[in-house]
């Protein structure tokens, strides 16, 4: 393991409630894929385990910055609070929001791995390699791959913009994922991701803008905006306000995952982003429980869900 890695190993060690270790399971394969990395918790302890070896400290980096960026408070999270009640469904709109949520935090880590001289040019040779193992070339037509080929090269031109990549060589391959992916990280790689709010705002973006994607190629919409929970970020005075004038209170399709009863969905006024799940208890009237969660302060809503936010300006908070 790189000694800048075992820092990092270090860092992540002395702010995790518990123990983080690595394991590399595989082989060396030539190819790099981003995807092929697990985690498991085992008590107190938590294993980041590599699939394959090949560009292992590249990585193990990648995801230990992620979880600095995550328990510093600098990256909203996600979370899962609704379910369509088909764990098929579920399951791949997990994938589908995790890869994107992923994509903006690579913005970050992808730049801090290249000027800690871990993203080398032997990364950029496994990473294309990577890509191309995965995808099948366009045939001229949207099909049950496009999505795949579209948040795979999304990811790709994010890493192909931080090494100084000539990743090019994609665009013949997939000329219709590869247009709508630049689109999608254009912005990401033009913004300022220092703060969490800046962060957030990205990963609003790229949920809106693959489902735009998705309406003009004629597929299904994946409306991550409502099924994904991501991490408020908010300043005092929001904290202090009741929720009435900082979230709006949508009725769901889909169903609370925890209390399997109805749903109710928190979207932010600023960007209409779930921000929370909420289901009515069973001994509360209707009218009731909407009086006494509109007039709740958030703070005190956020702490009864026992749901994280970002302070603005400072750590994330419970």
């Amino acid at each position: 393991m790189n000694p800048q890695i075992k820092s990092l190993l270090e860092a992540v060690n002395n702010i995790y409630p518990g123990t983080v270790l690595t394991r590399v399971a595989g082989n060396q394969t030539g190819e790099l894929h981003i995807d092929r990395v697990s985690q498991e918790v085992f008590e107190d302890r938590l294993l980041i385990e590599l699939a394959e070896a090949t560009e292992s400290d590249f990585l193990i980096g990648n995801e230990l910055l992620k979880m600095l960026l995550t328990l510093n408070g600098i990256v909203p999270q996600i979370f899962f609070g609704l379910t369509f009640k088909d764990d098929t469904l579920d399951e791949q709109m997990i994938q589908i929001a995790t890869r994107m949520h992923r994509t903006v935090m690579h913005a970050i880590t992808y730049r801090e791995l290249e000027a800690k001289g871990i993203l080398t040019p032997k990364t950029v040779d496994a990473y294309l390699a990577g890509v191309k193992a995965e995808l099948t070339p366009e045939n001229g037509e949207v099909d049950d791959e496009s999505l795949w080929r579209l948040l795979t090269l999304a990811d790709a031109l994010v890493f192909a913009s931080v090494s100084g990549a000539d990743f090019k060589s994609l665009s013949g391959l997939y000329p219709l994922a590869y247009t709508a992916a630049e689109k999608l990280v254009t912005p990401i790689l033009s913004a300022d991701l220092k703060q969490p709010r800046h962060v957030r705002r990205q990963m609003v973006a790229m949920f809106a803008g693959v489902d735009d994607i998705m309406s003009q190629w004629g597929r299904p919409t994946i409306n991550a905006k409502e099924y994904v929970t991501l991490t408020s970020v908010l300043s005092e005075r929001q904290l202090n306000l009741p929720v009435s004038q900082v979230f709006t209170i949508y009725h769901s399709e889909m169903i609370d995952y925890q209390t399997h009863q109805t749903a109710y969905v928190g979207l932010s006024k600023v960007d209409k982003q779930n921000s929370f799940v909420i289901s009515k208890p069973d001994n509360q009237e209707s009218s009731e429980f909407f009086k006494s969660l509109y007039r709740m302060r958030v703070s005190d809503l956020f702490k009864k869900l026992a749901l994280p936010y970002i302070f603005r300006g400072n750590n994330a908070r419970r």
